[in-house]
């Protein structure tokens, strides 16, 4: 069914892209670029379970986004809109970063009219712009940044799974084909197919699906995401809910079957005048785990709140992740932040975050810190 899908759009791209003429120009080339910097300094009580930690990571950061980013449009002769968007990161090149530097993302393309929107290439899922989703839209972009990681140690990886504080392909860019309707009477959909969530534009380049990280199947194909949303207002009260599903396929790993990725996700958001605020959740419960095993219940909720007044923003959220292991172990992990900014004009702004972030396995605490990070972000 993914794959007829996926023909069926691909077809209507190929339908699409073959109205362009020789004589078609470009009615709009953009060149923008944003850069950020932070400082910050963390109390750290907790550490891999011990209080005997030694680890300070107060200090500098260039953050996780500094990029310039290419933007053209033109209109085809049938009426067609098309946008095309181009990002290259700027990142450091020297020391420990430089395998991640001068990375290219985002090159991708739009076709929009009265059927809706259909993208293709390096570009995040639907549900990047139909969900609500407060934890980056609140000042400093924290928690859902990341960069609050840089001044803290958090359970590894390897040893730990607390949870999935967004759903799956949230954030990927990898390489993939989505349609957007337009909205009608405040009901809009979108569908999103991600052949490979690893493959970057060069397939059969990049590292192929079957990536297992803590025991858990990371790298899912045929990822197929469908949202459906509505939203209204009413006497100044704005509204809107978003309910979607996600399906993707497992597969073996060294003579161990995972499960298929099966997750619900859903948010709503209200907004008065100056002041909004949302919940979301995603559930996933035992997707990419090993078939017949005990571990699921993996699902995280996120609650947000935020005022703005003239160049002033206030904001705080709440996520909650949780995980059962294969040894019936409860991990769990809790992060709030409190956040403002303010817009010092030209495209400077300024921003202050105070968090705190707990993480626990089988009720042993296995991280503790609290910190505040301060924000210095322009874009032009």
């Amino acid at each position: 069914m993914k794959r007829t899908i996926l023909i069926g759009i691909s077809v209507l791209v190929l339908a699409l892209t073959t109205v362009v003429r020789a004589d078609g120009h470009m009615s709009g080339i953009s060149l923008s670029g944003y850069q950020e910097f932070f400082a910050g300094s963390a109390d750290q009580t907790i550490a891999s379970g011990t209080t005997e930690h030694g680890i300070a990571k107060g200090g500098m950061s260039n953050g996780n986004y500094t990029r310039l980013t290419a933007n053209y449009s033109t209109t085809l002769d049938s009426g067609i809109e098309v946008a095309g968007t181009y990002t290259a990161a700027a990142r450091d090149c020297q020391g420990s970063r430089d395998a991640i530097c001068g990375v290219v993302n985002f090159n991708n393309l739009a076709f929009s009219g009265s059927f809706g929107t259909i993208g293709l290439g390096e570009t995040f899922d639907v549900g990047a712009g139909m969900l609500s989703r407060m934890t980056a839209g609140v000042p400093t972009g924290e928690p859902d940044g990341g960069i609050l990681g840089h001044f803290y140690t958090g359970g590894a990886a390897a040893l730990y799974n607390f949870g999935s504080g967004n759903e799956t392909n949230y954030a990927d860019n990898s390489m993939k084909i989505k349609y957007n309707s337009n909205v009608y009477s405040g009901f809009s959909f979108g569908v999103g197919y991600t052949p490979n969530m690893v493959d970057q534009g060069a397939s059969g380049t990049d590292a192929q699906a079957g990536g297992v990280t803590n025991s858990k199947y990371t790298a899912f194909t045929d990822v197929l995401t469908t949202l459906v949303k509505y939203s209204t207002e009413m006497d100044g009260v704005g509204f809107e809910a978003t309910y979607g599903m996600i399906a993707g396929n497992a597969g073996e790993v060294a003579a161990v079957n995972y499960n298929d990725l099966e997750e619900t996700v859903y948010s709503a958001k209200v907004s008065y005048a100056n002041f909004s605020a949302d919940y979301r959740k995603n559930e996933q419960d035992n997707s990419g785990q090993i078939k017949n095993g005990s571990a699921g219940n993996d699902e995280g909720t996120s609650i947000c709140g935020m005022y703005t007044m003239a160049n002033i923003g206030l904001g705080a959220c709440q996520i909650d992740t949780n995980f059962t292991t294969t040894t019936n172990t409860d991990n769990s992990s809790k992060t709030r932040t409190y956040s403002a900014q303010y817009n010092l004009g030209g495209g400077v702004t300024l921003g202050l975050v105070y968090f705190d972030i707990e993480q626990t396995s089988n009720n042993v605490t296995i991280t503790d810190v609290d910190g505040i990070v301060s924000k210095l972000s322009l874009g032009f």
